[in-house]
């Protein structure tokens, strides 16, 4: 049987989570992470009394993350464990600097919630992601209908992440107003759009994608010329649902706000890849797609950073380490010289 919550734990967790929300300025979804693994933790442990710490703790803790398994069935992954146990780390500096603890954790005892070297690398080395293909991006947007106005709102984001990226939180945010069709750019303003870690971004159409800035235009020109938004209105609406008298619900026309959720874009962008018989990329991809493509075709060092600075990367490393991974064929070619039997896709 599961022990009740320890009260004084409960009161520690929260504090620690009003302190990394607050003065780590950490995103909910970041915090979230965090009090899982807490409570990971305080429920191996028993819910022992934080105050009776002891580093005999966090060598178990460790030796039992390398057995768990996730809610997938799966055992945990090198860096999840990483995760958990950075949280656990930051949790006992902090807690060392608290009135009552002091006396009773070092803030060396955190060097305990560590992965063995190995392992760390392990967790560091960025996994290959799925990502498209330009052609295959295009192929998918081609065959995206257009006849009803849903079904251009769809080609329109599907449009609008082909020429730029642009995260999906904030896809969701957009106004009419952030879209400039003739300078080809999206304003993201963090005081009206959800960007990453509140950064005001220029982003720019990237080149060779017409068909999407078509797809893209015949969308706002629908909504300013037929729907009659403004702009202040959300670019991508979401859809109005009414009552029917004999079907229950259906779709009828659009409500001006957005998405509460990513979800209906995930569904969009996932539908529009398998109805092109491709895999089920999502909306994420299409920033790996740009990447990989800027990575391969960019004469300059300039070029590279202009990428970097359009997908809203601080440091133009983390565009070609997290997002430009080049695939062992590609690397020896680029090393050797010598042409292989593979043939890149754009």
């Amino acid at each position: 049987m599961a022990k009740r919550p320890n009260e004084k734990n409960e009161r520690l967790k929260r504090q620690f989570i009003d302190y990394r929300k607050y003065a780590r300025q950490l995103s909910d979804k970041s915090l979230d992470r965090e009090l899982a693994a807490l409570e990971r933790f305080d429920v191996w442990n028993g819910r022992k009394d934080f105050a009776l710490f002891h580093i005999q703790w966090a060598m178990g803790f460790r030796t039992h993350l390398e057995t768990a398994k996730g809610a997938n069935g799966r055992p945990l992954s090198k860096s999840t464990m990483r995760a958990m146990l950075a949280t656990m780390r930051e949790f006992t500096i902090w807690l060392s600097q608290q009135d009552g603890f002091r006396s009773r954790i070092r803030t060396a005892d955190a060097d305990y919630f560590k992965l063995s070297r190995r392992d760390e690398a392990e967790a560091r080395a960025a996994p290959p992601r799925a990502a498209p293909g330009i052609k295959q991006a295009k192929r998918a947007l081609a065959l995206m209908p257009e006849t009803s106005p849903r079904e251009k709102r769809d080609k329109a984001i599907f449009a609008l992440l082909c020429l730029t990226g642009v995260r999906v939180g904030a896809l969701i945010s957009l106004r009419i107003k952030h879209v400039d069709l003739e300078e080809k750019s999206v304003t993201q303003n963090p005081r009206e759009v959800a960007t990453k870690f509140g950064k005001s971004l220029h982003t720019f159409f990237s080149k060779g994608f017409p068909e999407a800035e078509a797809a893209l235009t015949a969308w706002i020109e629908y909504l300013e010329d037929e729907a009659l938004f403004g702009p202040e209105d959300p670019l991508f609406p979401a859809t109005a649902i009414a009552p029917q008298s004999n079907t229950g619900f259906a779709a009828d026309g659009f409500e001006r706000r957005a998405w509460k959720t990513s979800e209906p874009v995930r569904k969009i962008v996932n539908g529009a890849f398998a109805a092109a018989k491709l895999p089920a990329f999502g909306p994420h991809a299409f920033r790996h797609m740009l990447a990989r493509h800027g990575a391969k075709t960019s004469e300059s060092v300039a070029e590279l950073v202009a990428l970097s600075q359009n997908l809203g990367h601080t440091d133009v490393l983390t565009t070609l380490r997290s997002y430009g991974q080049i695939d062992r064929d590609t690397q020896r070619r680029l090393i050797t010289g010598e042409m292989g039997d593979d043939v890149l896709e754009d």
